[in-house]
């Protein structure tokens, strides 16, 4: 098992939780690092699509007057958290993949 040092850790789960971080380690020489290349990369693409789910179902979800806004702070609460679950993991050192996720992203990781 490999030692990863706390800033690493630290970078990378930061970067689940604010998605623009990870293009700092996509972009610059962190990626050298395969755990940072691993979580950025992850991160990068799962930010993208949460961003993509956030306009449109933001969009569409505003359209019903009550039910709809309620419904889309729920999932955005539900989201948040699965994205502080996905940094905690991270910042333990954890290889995880996101299912359909790292599939996109592995193209380019190596």
């Amino acid at each position: 098992m490999e030692t990863l040092s706390t800033e690493y850790r630290l970078l990378g789960s930061i970067s689940y939780i604010i998605w623009p971080v990870s293009l700092i380690i996509v972009l610059t020489t962190f990626k050298r690092d395969k755990f940072l290349r691993f979580h950025g990369y992850q991160s990068l693409y799962l930010g993208i699509l949460g961003s993509v789910l956030w306009l449109l179902g933001g969009a569409l979800l505003r359209i019903i007057p009550i039910f709809g806004i309620s419904v889309f702070n729920f999932l955005a609460v539900i989201w948040f958290l699965f994205l502080i679950l996905l940094g905690f993991r991270c910042y333990h050192g954890e290889y995880f993949r996101v299912p359909l996720i790292y599939d996109l992203a592995q193209r380019n990781m190596e």
